[in-house]
């Protein structure tokens, strides 16, 4: 009796796996399961983005997945056409953007799955997506941190923009427990990301008392409250992965109030000798 319900069972589950292709799966688990927990899963397939033959039945990993249209890994410009496909009007504006201008020129730049992720793309109302609100100014910084993709590539970007931003109010309201007020998209815009010397820039001068004025920010923003508030106006000094600037200030500041108390101490001391000489006599 157990030998037939083994069977039995045996059966029927290779029966189910039939009409299932674990090709993908396979190799690539890791993939596979990040991607069942995306937005695109049961609406996209590893087909839509790789190519490949998804007509396969059966359980066993066949070579023939790769025989028809197959592309691996997509290079960043092709990524963008597959978004395209999908996020048309975002693609769109996207095209518009420094970055998409540098990815052009074959300099590394960010695309889509720089910023949305790859197989793990979650909708930005998720805290766990790296565009939710929260998470923006570190999947920015991924870029404008980095040193060697900033500076090696000759883009001349000051690789501090994440911690001078920290040092702003914006970021200080979240820091002491707060909310994060604006995010590097509220000023720079998302898809569509210029240089400031571009006339079309959000942060280009000339727009930044519209950007900054925009509803539910800083309404009736002026070139006057535009200058008193810049955002990345300090520059870091790193030595070390150790704030040099940080230390040269606290060091300053130290110094300072020693002389004060050195002073204020001799000054003491001297009004306090003269009672005493005044007391003798």
């Amino acid at each position: 009796m157990i030998m037939v319900l083994i069977a039995v069972l045996y059966m029927t589950t290779a029966s189910a796996q039939e009409n299932i292709d674990e090709s993908c799966y396979h190799c690539h688990p890791a993939q596979v399961n990040e991607f069942q927990a995306s937005v695109h899963f049961n609406k996209n397939t590893c087909a839509d983005c790789h190519g490949g033959d998804i007509n396969i039945s059966g359980n066993v990993v066949s070579i023939n997945v790769m025989h028809t249209n197959f592309t691996g890994k997509p290079t960043p410009l092709n990524v963008t056409n597959f978004c395209s496909k999908c996020h048309e009007s975002e693609t769109r504006v996207y095209k518009e953007s420094i970055h998409w201008e540098r990815l052009k020129e074959g300099r590394s730049a960010a695309s889509c799955t720089d910023c949305h992720g790859i197989h793990n793309i979650l909708s930005s109302k998720n805290t766990n997506s790296s565009t939710h609100f929260e998470n923006i100014p570190g999947t920015c910084a991924k870029c404008h941190e980095n040193q060697t993709r900033m500076q090696a590539l000759y883009y001349g970007i000051q690789t501090d923009r994440f911690d001078t931003y920290k040092k702003s109010f914006h970021y200080k309201s979240y820091a002491s427990g707060g909310r994060l007020l604006a995010v590097c998209s509220d000023c720079h815009e998302n898809h569509d990301t210029k240089q400031a010397s571009d006339p079309k820039s959000a942060v280009n001068p000339t727009n930044l008392p519209a950007t900054c004025g925009k509803t539910g920010c800083h309404t009736g923003a002026n070139n006057v409250f535009i200058t008193g508030g810049k955002i990345h106006e300090e520059q870091s000094v790193k030595l070390l992965s150790i704030d040099a600037k940080g230390l040269v200030t606290y060091f300053y500041i130290i110094m300072i109030l020693f002389e004060l108390s050195f002073t204020i101490g001799l000054i003491f001391l001297g009004i306090t000798s003269k009672f005493e000489i005044r007391r003798r006599h």
